[in-house]
């Protein structure tokens, strides 16, 4: 399996296992804990301040709003709003290590046999503009039920994490499309975020999915019903024909010799019994489409059943849970890069340093990750912790005037003093 970017431990468990791993004196040990402390400090604010960007963008587009506005948004504003929360949203995604599902993973999903056992379609057309992403690509195990009391156990490749965006389009396409009512707001954006997606099962995150009938479903219907109908007609064809035969012919004396002619009580048998055989017919066709509507009902039932248990959150609520794994994965690239650069006074190279972090992973915790170095050195030249020398090396300051250096930048995010 292909590693991820995404390290799977919390920033305070990474914290932990660097403290024990035995480089650290106990007093150093301190000393790292508190750079960490305000390290992730001012992380927090930094991307509180994100969080505050994104909500502005998305407030044009947001259906769960519950607050008033005194401002009315031109189509320019809304197109403006539209495309920074995009970029702002997609930059985020990316910070916390989130991969872009692409064209070739929704072909996929929809094409191979799902899962859960539902058949989807969606329309692309409804969407002015759609994201996705996701983080975390595992194999997972799952139980199938088969025929009567037997079932297997399947490998399913699945997604930890998905976050899909959607815009749906104006309200004048969806009256041009013949929609009386859609079942979401025309010119909304959708955000949501799930867990433990199957490949397979993509399909069923979109807004606008219908269900429709697989073929095994349509056969497993279909084939008892028309062998029924055919043997119903068999056996009420003679009666039909005699009653269509029969309501002709006085229907014909009506019309022709304007004359009611009334049936005598042989005729009116037969009439009796052609109109029980088209009841009969009609009751049977009845039934098999509620079967079919009731079949359908089941699988909406077996689609919501999934995704009330695999979604984790919706619309802003999204960007708080994005922001908090994004300020965690900063947190940690940053703590990783500065730990093993303080374990070697003389320097490493990007790729040395890389090695490190992943080797360590690897041999210690048998965990694979592609450590993002380059992320890592850019936050620790940013913060102005480390430098580079000559030789491409790379060094950072020792942990006091580490310290002391983000102790600086945070008493001087506000310098309303003189």
């Amino acid at each position: 399996m292909v590693a991820e970017r995404f390290i799977p431990y919390r920033s305070s468990e990474i914290i932990d296992m660097l403290c024990a791993d035995g480089q650290l004196s106990t007093a150093a040990q301190q000393q790292f804990r508190n750079f960490c402390t305000i390290l992730q400090s001012l992380y927090h604010f930094e991307f509180h301040d994100k969080i505050k960007t994104l909500k502005r963008y998305y407030h044009p587009f947001d259906p769960d709003s519950d607050t008033r506005t005194n401002k009315t948004y031109s189509l320019a504003e809304r197109s403006e709003c539209e495309t920074k929360l995009v970029a702002n949203f997609t930059e985020l995604l990316n910070a916390a290590n989130y991969e872009v599902l692409t064209d070739k993973d929704i072909q996929y999903a929809l094409k191979e046999e799902a899962l859960f056992e539902v058949s989807l379609d969606i329309d692309f057309n409804d969407f002015a503009s759609c994201i996705l992403h996701r983080r975390g690509d595992i194999v997972k195990t799952a139980t199938i039920s088969k025929w009567m009391f037997w079932s297997q156990k399947i490998e399913v490749p699945t997604f930890e994490r998905v976050v899909i965006l959607v815009k749906f389009k104006d309200r004048d396409y969806f009256i041009a499309k013949g929609y009386k009512q859609p079942p979401f707001e025309p010119g909304s954006m959708v955000i949501k975020l799930f867990k433990d997606i199957p490949k397979a099962d993509l399909e069923m995150l979109f807004p606008n999915v219908r269900v429709k009938m697989r073929l095994n479903d349509k056969l497993i219907m279909g084939i008892p019903a028309v062998s029924g109908l055919i043997g119903m007609i068999m056996k009420t064809g003679a009666g039909i024909i005699a009653f269509w035969i029969l309501l002709k012919s006085l229907l014909g004396h009506i019309f022709q010799d304007n004359a009611l002619v009334l049936p005598n009580s042989s005729e009116l048998a037969q009439i009796i019994a052609g109109i029980t055989a088209l009841s009969a017919i009609g009751g049977f066709l009845f039934q098999q489409w509620t079967k079919y509507k009731n079949r359908k009902i089941e699988f909406l039932k077996t689609l919501g059943d999934n995704l009330y248990f695999k979604n984790l959150d919706n619309n802003v609520g999204v960007f708080h849970h994005v922001i908090d794994a994004a300020e965690e994965e900063e947190c940690k690239e940053a703590i990783l890069g500065y730990y093993f650069l303080l374990q070697h006074p003389n320097g490493l190279n990007a790729a040395d340093l890389d090695h490190k972090v992943e080797t360590w992973f690897a041999t210690k915790y048998q965990v694979q990750i592609d450590f993002e170095v380059d992320d890592a050195l850019r936050k620790l030249k940013a913060l102005e912790l480390c430098q580079l020398d000559a030789q491409q090396a790379y060094t950072v300051k020792d942990l006091d005037a580490a310290c002391e250096r983000l102790d600086f930048i945070w008493d001087n995010y506000f310098q309303y003093n003189t």
